[in-house]
């Protein structure tokens, strides 16, 4: 387990060197990440390239006993590339981007590929037997290659060919005959691009542009990491993912990494300072394995504007929360506040003039704390009970055809995560392709797009045991975006036992429903009416037009359960139902944690490991399980530990 810091040597002068890399080793930072941004000085002219200052930063940080992961440095080609070669890419009214900032180039163009190659094979040939260097970061926080260039129009329509292999084909699937679109040549499918004011594109085009940008992108990184095996297969490859952005999809890209990594920034991506637990649950679900922060918080966040200062004791908490949810790293973001560009005010670990102050004060003391604590956590994971399943393609489905307000993916899956964390149990967020065996509770959001392999999958889970939970616009369309003739939710309906007879998009208007023990609550988005065909009603919509019809079912299928939910509602009902079908199942929780509190369990070889983190400016009393060792923290009294402020306990439970 490591504590790094994201270092630019090549914006400092090189009589400061020396003295970063003493104040990193004396915080306990054992790694850095460098060179992602700094394809202009490693490449100052085509073909010619120079590694002399990065061999010298190398071998001041080497001196002082730091490794160093490096980044191919593709995200920001150089002014000297984008003269000589239109390589930018083009927004949906096909106009060029310019240079200027980052990410300005075209993924799927020929030059872009083969610049990008020869910069990648270049480093790697010349660092792969150096001692320092120890893994490589593909890129910087990809985003899918959502151009609109001829060269991607072309490819496209190239990648339909592969995939339907004849027009007649693609017509039927898309159901090309609406608004008289039917295509005689490939070279008239156009791209997503404007095409009149108000109006949208075919869904089924849509949802395939949306697939085949997110290839290209994971095509580009496969290039980079297929250089990377061959010449340096002893260091391992990630890339810095970022949390809840689901522009591409991220179990795709991963495949080709050892391990994930991610960039939390707690007090500049959320409302509220705390809330990346589902992020980090969100990471940890792409590979189903421990990852890395990349980028962490260290100060205050800022562009243009400057954000708030997190509180004394805040980056360290966000620190450990990060371990509590998984993480074997913590690289902070940045070293120091840089003195140009458009990052001035994203501030550092120290601030522009240098000097090590507070903030340096509070994560060395993370770096002592974290380092004197890694043999013992060192190979601990994460084992939850209960998964939520997660799907780039579903999201971006409903992202193509909102339908109401409050239906969106990372809106449905809030819901149910936060309601399972007050109720104490812990939650992994998982593809379904993911062993469903070793959860007693997995939670579908609206699975839109319903394939008959996904349904075997899911009623195969239910039929051995499994509590499976439906939510409304399950089984809406097909994998090419077309409407499905069954009744809803079509190919789960035998194991659901409901049908959907119809259904009200409610958006912000409310409906109150009423569960068989009487209680009533507040719901809204949708609100589907249920035919009882073999299950139980659980709760009937009190008012409006469905009053009196299901609105909640429980259906036995094989040795498992299955409850449908035809709307959503107030954290209240899902506490209550939620906390139901816990009990029912036999989830293990860790009931009376108060909020604010993030409460995770690590584990290894029998020992566990409770981690309490205080993500409030107050104090918090937290129970505890009888017989723990302290390894940090405050000592239980009367099994209660009182947490100040921010403050953090590590407890061994053997």
């Amino acid at each position: 387990m490591r504590v790094g810091v994201d270092y630019y040597p090549e914006h400092w002068d090189e009589s400061r060197w020396e003295t970063d890399a003493r104040l990193m080793r004396e915080a306990g930072i054992s790694v850095v990440r460098l060179a992602e941004f700094s394809w202009c000085k490693l490449e100052p002219e085509e073909g010619k390239y120079d590694f002399s200052w990065l061999d010298r930063a190398l071998e001041v940080l080497h001196r002082e006993g730091i490794q160093a992961i490096l980044g191919t440095p593709t995200a920001t080609p150089p002014a000297w590339l984008h003269q000589r070669y239109d390589i930018y890419p083009r927004d949906a009214r096909r106009y060029p981007l310019g240079f200027g900032t980052r990410l300005q180039r075209c993924l799927n163009h020929p030059v872009m590929r083969r610049y990008s190659r020869l910069i990648t094979e270049a480093m790697v040939s010349h660092y792969a037997g150096h001692p320092a260097v120890i893994g490589w970061q593909t890129d910087n926080e990809f985003e899918a290659n959502l151009c609109y260039c001829d060269v991607c129009a072309d490819l496209f329509r190239q990648w339909l060919q592969r995939k339907y292999g004849s027009l007649q084909a693609l017509n039927k699937a898309w159901g090309t005959i609406f608004w008289s679109q039917e295509y005689t040549n490939w070279s008239q499918i156009p791209l997503p691009w404007v095409a009149r004011c108000g109006q949208s594109h075919n869904p089924s085009l849509w949802l395939d542009y949306r697939r085949f940008a997110s290839e290209s992108t994971v095509s580009f990184q496969r290039e980079q990491v297929e250089i990377i095996r061959r010449l340096a297969p002893h260091h391992f490859v990630t890339h810095n993912l970022m949390g809840l952005h689901d522009s591409l999809d991220y179990f795709a890209l991963a495949q080709d990494l050892d391990f994930v990594s991610w960039d939390n920034y707690p007090g500049g991506n959320w409302k509220e300072a705390g809330h990346a637990d589902l992020a980090h649950d969100v990471m940890r679900g792409i590979k189903q394995k421990n990852f890395w922060v990349m980028e962490e918080q260290s100060g205050i966040p800022g562009w243009e504007y400057i954000g708030r200062r997190p509180a004394l004791g805040q980056i360290r908490a966000w620190a450990w929360q990060a371990v509590a949810h998984g993480a074997d790293a913590v690289v902070f973001f940045r070293w120091r506040s840089c003195l140009y560009g458009t990052e001035q005010y994203w501030h550092g670990i120290l601030n522009h003039d240098g000097m090590p102050r507070r903030r340096y004060r509070e994560v060395a003391r993370f770096g002592e704390e974290m380092n004197r604590l890694s043999a013992e956590l060192d190979g601990t994971t994460l084992r939850h009970q209960v998964a939520i399943l997660s799907s780039y393609e579903q999201n971006w489905a409903l992202q193509i055809q909102p339908q109401v307000n409050g239906l969106g993916w990372w809106e449905q899956v809030r819901r149910f995560y936060y309601s399972f964390r007050r109720l104490g149990a812990g939650v992994d967020i998982i593809p379904i392709d993911a062993d469903l065996s070793q959860y007693r509770v997995i939670v579908l959001p609206s699975w839109y797009i319903l394939t008959e392999r996904d349904a075997q999958r899911l009623s195969e889970y239910v039929r051995q045991g499994g509590t499976l939970i439906l939510n409304p616009r399950t089984g809406v369309k097909n994998e090419r975006n077309v409407c499905r003739t069954e009744p809803l939710p079509s190919l789960l309906r035998e194991v659901a036992g409901v049908e959907i007879d119809d259904y009200d998009p409610l958006g912000t208007d409310e409906n109150r429903i009423r569960l068989r023990t009487g209680e009533e609550f507040t719901v809204s988005v949708w609100a589907d009416a249920l035919i009882l065909q073999g299950a139980e009603e659980v709760a009937v919509y009190a008012h409006s037009i469905f009053a009196g019809e299901p609105a909640i079912a429980r259906h036995r299928y094989g040795r498992g359960t299955v409850y449908t939910l035809g709307t959503y509602g107030e954290p209240a009902l899902y506490d209550t139902l939620l906390g139901r079908v816990l009990d029912e199942a036999g989830v293990e929780t860790m009931p009376g944690v108060p909020d604010g509190v993030d409460a995770c369990w690590r584990e290894k070889e029998g020992a566990r490991y409770l981690f309490l983190v205080n993500l409030r400016g107050e104090e918090r009393s937290v129970p505890v399980p009888g017989c723990v060792t302290v390894l940090l923290g405050a000592s239980p009294q009367g099994g209660m530990v009182n947490l100040a402020p921010y403050e953090v306990g590590i407890y061994r439970c053997s």
